[in-house]
C-alpha cells in the first residue's frame, strides 16, 4: 500500500509539474494571408522544432485570403503577431493603424512578371505594347508593377494592361494575355508544369521593395517586448533552419499542409526552395530603411497613400532581432 500511495503521489506531482508548464506558456495566434502551404514552414519548424516552446509560447497559426482582416485585427490588438507586406504596414500607419514591423522575412520582393519563353519578352522595355496581366489595381502585385515600370520609365499606358484577378496560370497559358504578374515562387512554376517553358522577370533585379515581414503593433511592445522578442527569434530560428534542412522542412510542413497528394510532393519542394532564395540574406531578419524610403515613393506615385508619412521610422525597428544580426 505504502508503495501505491508514493506512487500515486509521484504521478500527481508529475501532472503538477506539467500543468504547472502548460500555465506558463503564453499562447498567441499567428496570423498568415493565404492557405496552409510550404511557403510557410518557418512558422511551421518553428512550432515542430520546438522554439516557440523555448521562448514558453504557444503558436496557433491561422491563415486567412484576407490581409486587410490581419492588418485591422493586429492594430486593434485583437491578435499580436502575423506575417505582412511591408506596404500594407504603410497604408495602415498612414491610417493611424499602429502597426510594427519587427522582422523582415523576404528580403528579395517575391513579384515578377512571366512570359512565354519564346515570346522574346526579357526585359521590362520589351513588355511596351504588350498585353499585361495584373491581379488589379492593388496590394502587393501592382505595387511591384509599377514601381518596375517607374524604374525602367516606362509609363502603365505604354502597355495594354488589363485585370485577370488571381488566374495568371491559365492567362498565360490560354494566350489571354502575353505576359503576367506573379508571385514567382509557385505560379511560373505552375505555367511550366502545365503547358510550356517560361521566362521570369523579377522587379527585385530592378527596383529594392519592402515585402513580407514579421509584424506586430505599438501595444505589444510597450506592454510586453519580451514576448515579442521571443517570437521573433523563434521566427529567425525556423527561418534559418529551412534554409539550412529544406528537406526536412518540407516534411515537417506536410503535418499543416494536410492536403498536398503525393503527386504535387515534387513540385511543392520546388516552390520551397524557390521560396527560400526570397528568404536569404546576409542579415537575416534586418530590414533596410532605404528600402522602406523606396517602397513609399512608389506608394505615393501610385496613389496608395496620400502623403508621406510623418513617421516612417516608426514602422519598422531592429530592436528585436538576435544581436549578432542587426
Amino acid at each position: 500500500m505504502k508503495k501505491v500511495i508514493t506512487l500515486f503521489l509521484g504521478l500527481l506531482m508529475v501532472s503538477g509539474t506539467q500543468a504547472e508548464a502548460q500555465d506558463d506558456m503564453t499562447k498567441i495566434t499567428f496570423f498568415v494571408s493565404y492557405i496552409p502551404s510550404v511557403q510557410f514552414s518557418p512558422i511551421y519548424a518553428a512550432i515542430e522544432n520546438g522554439y516557440f516552446a523555448e521562448e514558453k509560447i504557444e503558436v496557433e497559426v491561422e491563415h486567412s485570403f484576407n490581409e486587410a482582416d490581419g492588418v485591422d485585427r493586429i492594430a486593434v490588438n485583437d491578435l499580436q503577431f502575423g506575417m505582412i507586406s511591408g506596404e500594407q504596414v504603410i497604408v495602415a500607419r498612414a491610417a493611424g493603424k499602429p502597426l510594427v514591423y519587427v522582422m523582415e522575412w523576404f528580403h528579395r520582393f517575391p513579384v515578377g512578371i512571366v512570359t512565354p519563353a519564346d515570346s522574346g519578352i526579357t526585359e521590362p522595355k520589351d513588355l511596351v505594347g504588350k498585353k499585361v496581366g495584373i491581379p488589379g489595381p492593388f496590394g502587393a502585385s501592382y505595387m511591384g508593377f509599377r514601381a518596375l515600370l517607374s524604374a525602367n520609365d516606362i509609363e502603365e499606358l505604354d502597355l495594354q494592361v488589363e485585370s485577370i484577378g488571381f488566374t495568371a496560370p491559365e492567362a498565360i497559358c490560354t494566350g489571354q494575355v502575353e505576359a503576367s504578374v506573379v508571385y514567382v515562387s509557385n505560379e511560373p512554376l505552375t505555367i511550366q508544369n502545365n503547358c510550356f517553358e517560361v521566362s521570369v522577370i523579377y522587379i527585385s533585379d530592378y527596383v529594392d521593395l519592402v515585402s513580407n515581414g514579421l509584424v506586430t503593433n505599438e501595444e505589444t511592445i510597450k506592454n510586453n517586448p519580451e514576448l515579442v522578442a521571443g517570437v521573433t527569434r523563434a521566427l529567425h530560428r525556423g527561418v534559418q533552419f529551412v534554409i539550412d534542412n529544406p528537406d526536412e522542412a518540407f516534411e515537417l510542413s506536410l503535418k499543416y499542409v494536410t492536403d498536398l497528394p503525393e503527386s504535387e510532393y515534387e513540385t511543392q519542394k520546388q516552390v520551397l526552395l524557390n521560396s527560400i532564395e526570397l528568404w536569404k540574406s546576409d542579415h537575416l531578419g534586418a530590414t533596410d530603411p532605404a528600402r522602406w524610403e523606396t517602397t513609399q515613393e512608389v506608394m505615393l506615385e501610385i496613389g496608395f497613400i496620400s502623403e508621406p508619412l510623418d513617421d516612417l521610422e516608426a514602422a519598422y525597428t531592429l530592436e528585436f532581432l538576435p544581436k549578432h544580426d542587426e
